[in-house]
């Protein structure tokens, strides 16, 4: 008899794993500061939660498809309703796109570093996953190395802007560069609410109908726990995603959610405000202790502290030790060691946080 293992399909064991546990280990430890998960640190205002607890009340209905809630999404980029499909954050894009587009053996294309759920969910479709490093120099996407990775295998190409990790916007020019080589494009725009004084880039898929857009409210908006996003893309690829995604993926409590907030950009203008006032106090004192920060255009910082000589291990463990805060862990850039990321938290976090690096770092 064949034993439970052997019939898991292949890919199942080879992939690798996005691993959360330390959420398991943030929770368990409330008197730490989450400061490294790029969630935000602000819960939801009176008007969100009276109007999921409206929702629940008609709990006991199958949600439909919220036309009005996607024409309002639609609206903010002259787009109509059959442009939008909701789903469960964006997490639930990352995994549907790769069996829309991916068979066993298929490429997708995406940069060294890059979100750690991109990989996993793609060999979790039998996929391979190519991956080129950014530029050394800044970090930035290396635009010709990914075009040259293209082959007869390629079946998506993965742009996140500003990227995470490294924060990194993409140069339109060099976006359109991706768009015109007719391979699916996955423009992830998690944290473009940070940046109100750039566009999206949701006009390509008029011109580009290969292209779609990925957008989440976990970051600026604070839904991390609530879980709402949706995909932006041509009436065709949204009923490929409809088609994929499962029936009734988003609940009416998130929907509800959502459309609250969206009716109240003060709430979120509020909290994209509180964190990128953090953002530059943490600039400013990373930089002052002799570290490299890099510009953040999200709620997150990557740092580069590999000149001090201490490993991310080492950093992070100090972190907790002198101040119980959680950072983030980076891998190795370039062969170097000594990267890690951090996410402002409430403001007696953030002074936590502040005094870490003069304290570990400043001496």
């Amino acid at each position: 008899m064949k034993e439970l293992k052997d019939w898991f399909v292949p890919w199942l064991t080879t992939a690798r794993k996005y691993d959360p546990s330390i959420l398991d280990v943030a929770w368990a430890h409330p008197d730490h500061a989450r400061l490294m998960l790029n969630e935000n640190p602000i819960p939801p205002s009176e008007k969100v939660v009276q109007a999921v607890a409206d929702a629940v009340r008609m709990g006991n209905r199958y949600p439909d498809s919220m036309k009005r809630l996607r024409a309002k999404i639609g609206a903010q980029y002259d787009l109509g309703p059959d442009n939008v499909a909701l789903c469960n954050g964006s997490s639930e894009v990352i995994d549907a796109m790769m069996r829309v587009f991916m068979q066993p053996g298929d490429e997708i294309i995406m940069s060294d570093p890059t979100f750690g759920l991109f990989p996993p969910r793609a060999e979790l479709c039998g996929g391979k996953v190519v991956q080129v490093p950014v530029r050394e120099s800044d970090l930035q996407y290396d635009v010709d190395g990914m075009l040259n990775a293209i082959n007869e295998k390629t079946k998506l190409i993965l742009v996140i802007n500003p990227n995470n990790p490294t924060g990194v916007f993409i140069d339109d020019a060099d976006l359109e560069r991706f768009c015109k080589t007719g391979i699916p494009l996955c423009i992830d725009e998690a944290y473009k609410d940070y940046n109100p004084e750039i566009p999206s880039k949701a006009s390509l898929i008029k011109e580009y109908p290969h292209v779609f857009l990925s957008v989440t409210f976990s970051k600026a908006h604070g839904f991390a726990g609530i879980r709402f996003g949706y995909v932006l893309g041509t009436e065709e690829m949204i009923k490929a995603f409809n088609t994929m995604f499962l029936p009734w993926n988003v609940s009416l409590m998130s929907m509800a959610a959502a459309e609250a907030i969206i009716d109240n950009p003060a709430e979120i203008q509020a909290k994209v405000a509180h964190n990128n006032r953090w953002m530059k106090k943490f600039y400013e004192a990373a930089q002052g202790v002799g570290l490299k920060p890099y510009p953040a255009h999200g709620n997150y910082m990557l740092i580069d502290a590999s000149m001090s000589g201490r490993t991310t291990a080492e950093i992070l463990a100090a972190a907790i030790e002198m101040e119980k805060i959680y950072l983030k862990k980076i891998g190795k850039i370039h062969g170097k060691d000594g990267f890690f990321r951090v996410t402002p938290g409430l403001d007696e976090e953030n002074e936590k946080f502040l005094r870490f690096l003069h304290n570990y770092f400043g001496k």
